[in-house]
Order: structure tokens, then sequence, then C-alpha cells
């Protein structure tokens, strides 16, 4: 019977048998090795908000310390002179190029959202040596949550590479910026998973999952690797990480997860490497934007289980108001009112309220906003689509052509 792992190296097989079991040992001990230090994933339990900062030292701070330079505090001001210069928003960003391309997420400078609506806002860049560009939207991907903008520079700028190769779990990261009141300062961490859905439809999908301590005005800023490369861009933070799917881990949604566990926190960045199709065409000025109704949210949505009053039968979101002109308005779709209800001496005794409840899309049901957001997303800018709509007693179907988001927001 032949021994295992037996070399024709020696007539001796007390010699022979002893090296079997050396390999065996050494091959043995490798595995164990290799186990104990595999990267795990480091669930961190927060109570109220983002755990505290791990400022980057040793090769991260070298990193940090050089390419900071690169980054840049992303301003919202009004045009509005007497609210004068202070920001009404702050996020991140970096250049990528030193002619003064950069990147940023793009609901740091999306005009569409409520605060740029309201304030017709101009973005500025702000260097860590005080400098101040003025931005200009090149290009932008909504979906994914990437814009890349061209800063006004009167010279060249130093900017940060992006990375080559792709990001493993377990690898060293840090991310340059501004929350907390912090000026384009370092937050280190570690690559958790990759390959990230996000378990909302306003968040990117396929993003890199990190332990970083991010919080908001980190938004756009780069998350760099040791070799000083930007391989992701800082989309946004959770504090449910374990309802998100990725290519490893199924889907748990929350109610099965306990009510009585302690919240889990953790960041997310959207992937970028430097051959990237995405980043080039949006530095060529393409610009993807996602279908939309084309009306505002009450942040409510109708439950008939434990309503305080009663807008019908299922459940859905509540419209809010229209955007006058939107593909909303023109399918006929209402906005929330309530009108006073008289006694026989001409009093006010109460109000009523009508309001539409979308409870379907294309005869798919939608009990909740986000469900609803989902459901649009799939869809195409220009689609015709049937929304079921409550009204009280009555549901009504309507015809209704899905709008791009700036065009109907602008």
């Amino acid at each position: 019977m032949r021994e295992p792992f037996e070399y024709p190296i020696s007539s001796d097989r007390s010699t022979n048998r002893s090296l079997s079991w050396l390999l065996i040992g050494l091959l043995l001990a490798l595995v164990l090795f290799a186990h104990k230090y595999q990267p795990e994933r480091v669930t961190q339990h927060v109570s109220h908000g983002p755990p505290p900062v791990v400022a980057p030292s040793g090769q991260l701070g070298v990193v940090f310390e050089e390419y900071r330079p690169g980054s840049l505090r992303i301003e919202t001001r009004s045009r509005n002179a007497l609210l004068g210069s202070d920001p009404i928003g702050i996020g991140s960003g970096f250049f990528i190029s030193a002619d003064g391309l950069l990147l940023t997420a793009y609901h740091v400078v999306d005009p569409t959202n409520s605060l740029s609506r309201r304030f017709s806002p101009n973005y500025v860049g702000v260097s860590p040596d005080g400098d101040e560009y003025r931005l200009k939207l090149v290009g932008f991907d909504a979906y994914l949550d990437l814009a890349v903008m061209q800063a006004e520079v009167q010279q060249l700028v130093p900017f940060i590479p992006l990375t080559g190769t792709g990001p493993r779990v377990g690898d060293e990261v840090v991310a340059i910026g501004n929350s907390r009141g912090d000026f384009l300062e370092g937050r280190s961490g570690r690559i958790s998973r990759l390959g990230v859905q996000a378990s909302r439809a306003d968040f990117a999908d396929n993003t890199i999952e990190l332990t970083a301590a991010l919080a908001p005005g980190d938004s756009g800023g780069p998350v760099l690797n040791r070799d000083g490369e930007a391989i992701g861009v800082v989309s946004y933070i959770s504090f449910s990480p374990g309802a998100m799917t990725s290519e490893s881990e199924q889907y748990i949604p929350p109610f099965l997860r306990g009510l009585s566990l302690p919240q889990d926190f953790a960041s997310y960045a959207v992937p970028v490497s430097r051959t990237s199709s995405i980043v080039d065409a949006l530095i060529l000025g393409e610009k993807r934007d996602v279908p939309v109704i084309g009306f505002s949210w009450s942040g409510f949505d109708y439950d008939p289980s434990n309503a305080s009053l009663s807008l019908g039968e299922r459940p859905g979101p509540v419209i809010a108001s229209v955007q006058p002109g939107g593909p909303a308005e023109k399918a006929g779709l209402r906005s929330y009112r309530e009108q006073p209800v008289y006694n026989d001496a001409g009093r006010i005794i109460g109000s009523s309220v009508q309001a539409d409840v979308i409870i379907a899309v294309d005869g798919e049901a939608t009990p909740s906003f986000f469900e609803l957001l989902s459901v649009i997303r799939q869809k195409e800018i220009g689609q015709q689509i049937t929304l079921s709509v409550q009204r009280g007693i009555q549901t009504v179907d309507l015809m209704l052509t899905l709008g791009a988001k700036r065009d109907v927001f602008n």
C-alpha cells in the first residue's frame, strides 16, 4: 500500500513516513492560518447616529496627508444676496484631473432636490488651502449617484488618481469628508462587502460597504486605498446593513431580525476606476436621469389598519402636491387638501381631508412610497403607465407618461 505523500527522494520508508506527516502538519497549519486571518465583516452596533470617527494612521495616514490637497468641500450657496454667502448645504468631492474635473455624489449637486428648488443655488468647491472654485455640472448618473463637474481653475490643481484594480474585502481604506463640522478630514476603515444591492430604490446598487464612520457631509468624497488611489465615491449610510443583499448574503427583512436588536451601521460608496466606462461617459457629458410621476410625497403612507382618518380600503403613499405642468398634473392626480366642515349655524366644526393614494402601478401594488419608487425606477422615461389611485371609496385608473426628474422639477 502506497504511503500518502510518498516521494521517491529517499529509500528510507521511515524518513518518507516522517516527511508525510510533516507535510500534513504544514497543510493543516496553513489552513488554520488562512482561516484565522481571513477578513471578517465588522459589525458596528450603535445607539444614536454613526459611531465615532477613527482617524487614519500608519500608511493610511500617509495617504491621507499626501492626497488631501486633491479633495474639496462642496458648498451649496444661495444666489439670493440677502441670504449671504454661508452654505445652505455641504458635501464633498475630489479632483480627478489637473485641469479641474472632479467627481462627487449626484445627490450633493442635484438641482431637483427640495433645497435646490427653494434657493436656486450655486455650487462652490473649497480646497484644503481655502481656494474657492465655481463648479459646473458636466455629466451625471442619477441611478448610480455619480456626477462629474468642472471647476473654474486658473492653474493646474492636485488630483487623486482612480484605481486600476478592483477593491477586495478586508482592504484598509480612508475616506475624506466634511461631516460633523470637520473640514476635509480622514475617516479610516475597511471594506466589509462588495456588490451590495440597496434595500431602497433611491440608493445606488452594487456599492462597496465600508466600516468607516461616515455621516452627512461626507457624501461625494473619495475613498482611497493604501496606494493613494480612489476606489469609490461616498454615497450613503445605513443603520440596517443586514437588510441589504450582496453577492454572498441573502436579503433579511428587518422584522425577521428582531425589533430588540441594536442598530448596525455601515457606509457605502459607488465604485470607480480609471477603466470605468461610466466615468468616461460622464466626462463626455452623458446625463442619465430617473423617471418620475411628478408629485411631492407627504411623508405619509396610508395604512387603513391603523390610520386616524379614512382614505379608502387599500394602503399606499399619499400625494402632498403635484408638480405644475408635470405628468401627475396632466394625468389628473390631485394635491392633498383639507376643507372646513360647517354646522347649520355656519361655524367651523372640523375639516374633511381629500387625498389621492397611489395603490398600484400597472396592476402591481405599491403600499409604501419606497415600494412605489422601486416600481417606477424599473420603468423608462417616456413610458406610459397606469396608476391606480384611491380617492375615498372610489378607485380610478389614470394613464400617465413618466417624465425625467430634472425636466419635471426644474
